[in-house]
């Protein structure tokens, strides 16, 4: 059985599909992390929980950058406040971050986390087991870095948003999880019919999958 066919029964296929696209790519090199380090990330992220207010990580200072194995604990740490605090990382928090493992590499574990983040909670919510990661592969992360790159979108620099939501180009610096994450956003969201103003292809009408897409981002502090 291929991941996430035990779901077919209750989303679409495309929905189905899309995560197997991320899940396929979750455990291979990146752009600036190995697929062992990749999936470290995400096993980070799905092992963590949202912290409570006087939890939350206010200064990076504390947490070493230094690895005796896998990933550094501030990478860690990185990975829990990007996947259940991102409300509360602002510019002096985004600063303390990309001072010590740089924007690209910040960018690219922001778009694992957006990836596996809303696979598991639907799973969650749904009532069934979450898919296993997937095994990492061997390989050297590309390199590969977005040409023509503009600032002014948000804290990352981005490719132009070419009349795209901000969110859309977001995390593009790490342009191909980037990619897959827009891909779930399509699927789950809106899927092929975003353009239409009346849709028929979900159980709820769109005003309605509006006023629960603006109530969740206004719940979790969303920036846009």
């Amino acid at each position: 059985m291929a991941p996430f066919d035990s779901l077919r029964p209750v989303v679409s296929s495309e929905i189905i599909e899309s995560f197997q696209i991320a899940w396929d790519n979750l455990g291979k090199p990146g752009s600036w992390w190995s697929g062992p380090q990749r999936i470290e990330i995400a096993e980070e992220i799905r092992d963590s929980s949202p912290p409570s207010i006087a939890e939350r990580i206010v200064d990076f200072s504390n947490y070493s950058n230094e690895a005796t194995s896998g990933i550094t604990p501030f990478v860690r740490a990185v990975a829990r406040k990007v996947a259940y605090e991102s409300s509360s990382i602002d510019k002096d928090i985004f600063d303390q971050i990309v001072a010590v493992i740089g924007e690209d590499q910040y960018a690219e574990i922001a778009t694992i986390a957006s990836q596996v983040i809303p696979i598991y909670h639907l799973a969650d919510t749904l009532g069934y087991n979450r898919e296993q990661l997937p095994n990492a592969e061997a390989g050297d992360p590309s390199g590969e870095r977005p040409d023509e790159l503009i600032n002014g979108v948000g804290f990352l620099p981005t490719v132009p948003t070419n009349g795209m939501p901000h969110v859309a180009v977001s995390l593009s610096l790490a342009q191909a999880d980037n990619a897959r994450r827009m891909l779930l956003v399509r699927a789950m969201y809106s899927g092929k019919d975003f353009g239409e103003m009346i849709w028929t292809h979900r159980n709820l009408s769109r005003p309605q999958i509006e006023l629960v897409a603006a109530r969740t981002s206004a719940i979790n502090e969303c920036f846009y």
